[in-house]
């Protein structure tokens, strides 16, 4: 079953990680995608950082989640978040 995985952060910096997101975005995903990778998506409204990404099944997503470069990308935008939520969700 397709999965999407929402993260959402609440940020007043925005840009700060717009940025990270979009350079881990193209160098993992547009670059040299992960098995099972669908697509995936930024955008911002009102002081909410939005990135999706779409998975053939969660054991994909999981695959991409444990990777260092994931792991290290997300930190860094933590750094910038005032919080933060990740959000699976089933796509058909």
């Amino acid at each position: 079953m397709p999965i999407a995985l929402l993260i959402t952060f609440e940020t007043s910096q925005a840009e700060h990680i717009l940025t990270q997101l979009r350079a881990y975005k193209e160098r993992e995903f547009d670059r040299n995608p992960p098995r099972g990778f669908l697509a995936a998506s930024l955008g911002e409204d009102d002081g909410k950082v939005v990135f999706r990404s779409e998975w053939e099944n969660d054991e994909a997503l999981e695959n991409a989640r444990d990777s260092a470069p994931f792991e290290a990308c997300l930190d860094l935008c933590d750094i910038y978040a005032d919080d933060r939520n990740d959000e699976k969700i089933e796509i058909g």
